[in-house]
C-alpha cells in the first residue's frame, strides 16, 4: 500500500505535517519533528518548507488506522 502525503491534524503538535511526513516516509514523528527543528536552527530552509507545507500540503480527514504501527504514535 502506497502512503499518501497529507497532514495529520490529530497528532499534530504545531500544524500536523511533522506526522504527515513521518507518516509518508515510514519514520517516527520524533524524527521528523528533529529533522525540521535541525534544519531551522542549522541552516534557515526549514522554516519556509513547513509553512509551504502547512499551507498546501492536504489533510486526512482522519488518522490513518496504521498510524501507530508505521510512525510510533
Amino acid at each position: 500500500m502506497t502512503r499518501k502525503l497529507r497532514k495529520i491534524p490529530e497528532r499534530k503538535w504545531v500544524g500536523g505535517v511533522c506526522a504527515g511526513v513521518a507518516y509518508w516516509l515510514g519514520v517516527p514523528a520524533w524524527l521528523a519533528r528533529l529533522v525540521l527543528t535541525l534544519s531551522v536552527l542549522c541552516f534557515g530552509f526549514g522554516l519556509l518548507l513547513y509553512l509551504l507545507l502547512w499551507i498546501f500540503m492536504p489533510a486526512w480527514d482522519a488518522t490513518p488506522a496504521d498510524y501507530d504501527a508505521v510512525s510510533g504514535g
